[in-house]
């Protein structure tokens, strides 16, 4: 890391030409393979499911699901939420952290 410097944070959405970069990252936190509808589910979230850039590099992801909730309300599910470790302590889980809830206020969701 640089001292001195501010380094940019950068969010991108997931989507079919970059979904690979969730799944080596989620392999590399978690230790984990999910299944193919976990990666529906994130893919079908839309903006709810971010990858984030530090210094252009790929080291965070949160990944979101939308559920029907009896009586037919949507809530936002936070599948997972992780961080590369050299990379940890930035400020880059608020920032996803941030987006989501920003995201869920705005489009009305009674459930988070």
């Amino acid at each position: 890391m640089v001292v001195g410097r501010e380094v940019a944070i950068s969010l991108d959405g997931v989507r079919d030409k970059n979904v690979m970069l969730l799944k080596k990252l989620n392999t590399a936190i978690f230790l984990v393979c999910y299944n193919k509808k976990y990666y529906a589910d994130a893919l079908a979230s839309d903006e709810f499911t971010k990858l984030a850039y530090y210094s252009d590099i790929c080291v965070e992801s949160i990944a979101c699901r939308m559920e029907k909730k009896e009586g037919g309300a949507i809530c936002v599910y936070i599948m997972a939420l992780g961080v590369l470790a050299p990379y940890r302590g930035l400020g880059i889980v608020t920032k996803l952290l941030n987006h989501v809830l920003k995201l869920y206020l705005k489009q009305h969701i009674p459930e988070i």
